[in-house]
């Protein structure tokens, strides 16, 4: 097999069961917490997911193949980086090249046909998320120039209430050494003076 071998096209309804089985394949590689970020099974709600985001004028899926055996896939979509930007970017989302096809140019492929669907919609940059533990994955987009701009951190919310405090009545660390610094903090000599002035007045 060669790099020119590779080919890409946006995908179709007709090859929804190529993604599912490239999105199967994708969810092995990640660990535990990032599965349990993404706990879209095989069945058919990512089926029905990807029959959304193929209609989605903003979404784009684009499927790898060399020759006629696909190879990978990549889901992009038009976003904001955050609520408040006025940019827009191509987010590629889940960038996935099939063990057997890795070495082959896929994942160069797949990045190009991301940088056409910026280009067709006049946007200046590209994104990607890659989870933490792929590390060559990693290394992969660091090569091409993708340069890290935020690290996105994610808590089930019932952990984040139990360090907060909010299950318990048990005050947080920050106020009890604000409130032990007020009663161990030093009365003013002058204060003093006072205080005992008026216990001899009165």
């Amino acid at each position: 097999m060669s790099r020119s071998q590779v080919i890409t096209r946006t995908a179709t309804s007709d090859d929804i069961p190529t993604l599912v089985d490239l999105w199967d394949e994708l969810r092995q590689v990640g660990g535990r917490a990032e599965r349990a970020i993404n706990p879209v099974n095989g069945g058919g709600d990512v089926k029905d997911r990807f029959a959304e985001v193929l209609l989605d004028p903003t979404c784009r899926v684009e499927l790898a193949c060399i020759g006629d055996t696909p190879a990978g896939m990549a889901v992009m979509r038009i976003s904001h980086p955050d609520p408040l930007s006025d940019s827009r970017v191509v987010h590629v989302a889940h960038l996935y090249v099939a063990r057997a096809a890795r070495h082959y140019g896929v994942g160069h492929a797949l990045l190009s046909a991301a940088a056409d669907f910026a280009a067709e919609n006049h946007l200046d940059h590209v994104a990607a998320s890659v989870y933490p533990s792929l590390r060559d994955a990693s290394r992969f987009f660091a090569r091409l120039g993708f340069a890290p701009v935020a690290v996105r951190r994610v808590v089930p919310v019932t952990v984040l209430r139990r360090r907060l405090g909010a299950d318990s009545n048990t005050p947080l660390l920050g106020d009890a050494v604000r409130r032990r610094t007020r009663l161990m903090r030093p009365v003013p000599p002058q204060r003093r003076r006072r205080t005992v002035a008026e216990r001899i007045e009165s």
